[in-house]
């Protein structure tokens, strides 16, 4: 009963920031941006060609009645024709979606368990050569440019040793090609049962991986070895100490008392990444939403800007309801 209020509240509270998402996110591409009727003739284009093409654009019409029926496709889903790829803007998305949610889901699972496992070890051991080693190490990671990470790992596991494959995306030419089902190859390869492209997807997906994952562990491991030292100087962990509580239970208890914060932290990554993964994704060559909503920023593709923003949006507001809940599952006493 608690957990259905929570997600009822929660709904409604989300139409409320969607409306806000989607109202700032048209008018700042409109304010912001140039005239892209300008980008696709070209700047030396005379005045009646610029103007033909913001007709069939449409954005020569008033700003309100531009935004009022931006609303009305939006609620239908329809966010229109992208300027460049001359395709409707949900597909291109729907194709692109799922190979950026593979690899920020992946680098996540990974960051949070070499991070929450550093730094539980540092707390362990708080004081000891291990610890100052764990914390010299995530302040080194904090700093480490992403990119410049991948394309060393690139250098040194493709051109010198040849244990990865070449950075061209999901696949080679020549790789095994699962049945398109999700648009992730790595899950398709496992839903279809392809051990071939399974093999092949791993590969290709284990250095974007490890590139976002070592970094983004770092501030996992601060937040873990912070938690946890503060859990167990608290009150209740001596009293259960005092009562004869066994050290891995003890333990077990302090990990969950320093998940709150660590899980909050994932959720924010996980908004920030589906569009701040672009720089990886452009040295692997992934060809995700992120380097498709680049593009489309640099060109000032309005359709396509509106319509990943209001999906990442959509997407965050998600995941926090998922960071919700989470929190009542780990700590019964929160109210939400």
């Amino acid at each position: 009963m608690r957990v259905g209020r929570l997600l009822l509240r929660r709904i409604l509270f989300m139409v409320p920031i969607l409306f806000g998402i989607v109202t700032v996110t048209f008018f700042a591409t409109r304010v912001v941006g140039g005239d892209p009727a300008v980008l696709i003739v070209g700047q030396f284009a005379g005045p009646e060609a610029i103007e033909n093409v913001r007709t069939q654009l449409g954005t020569n019409r008033p700003l309100g009645d531009q935004y009022v029926s931006f609303l009305a496709d939006a609620a239908r889903l329809d966010f229109g024709i992208s300027f460049f790829t001359g395709d409707p803007v949900e597909e291109d998305l729907a194709e692109r979606l799922p190979i950026t949610l593979e690899l920020v889901i992946l680098s996540l699972a990974l960051s949070l368990v070499l991070g929450v496992g550093a730094g539980s070890l540092a707390a362990w051991r708080a004081g000891s050569a291990v610890d100052a080693t764990v914390r010299g190490t995530s302040f080194a990671l904090l700093s480490l440019p992403e990119f410049w990470f991948g394309m060393i790992l690139i250098y040194i596991f493709f051109f010198q040793l040849g244990l990865a494959p070449p950075p061209t995306g999901q696949l080679t030419f020549g790789d095994p090609i699962p049945r398109d089902i999700t648009g992730a190859v790595l899950l398709d390869a496992i839903l279809t049962a392809n051990p071939g492209a399974l093999k092949a997807a791993v590969a290709h997906a284990a250095l974007p991986v490890v590139t976002l994952g070592v970094g983004l562990s770092a501030p996992f491991a601060r937040l873990a070895r912070a938690g946890i030292l503060e859990a167990l100087e608290s009150d209740h962990m001596r009293f259960g100490c005092a009562c004869g509580l066994s050290p891995h239970r003890l333990r077990r208890y302090a990990i969950r008392a320093a998940l709150p914060p660590v899980v909050t932290f994932g959720g924010i990554l996980f908004s920030v990444l589906l569009g701040g993964a672009v720089l990886v994704e452009t040295v692997f060559s992934w060809g995700g939403a992120g380097q498709y909503a680049a593009d489309a920023i640099t060109q000032n593709d309005y359709p396509a800007i509106q319509a990943f923003v209001v999906v990442a949006g959509v997407f965050s507001v998600l995941v926090f309801l998922i960071v919700d809940l989470l929190y009542v599952a780990i700590d019964p006493r929160v109210k939400l």
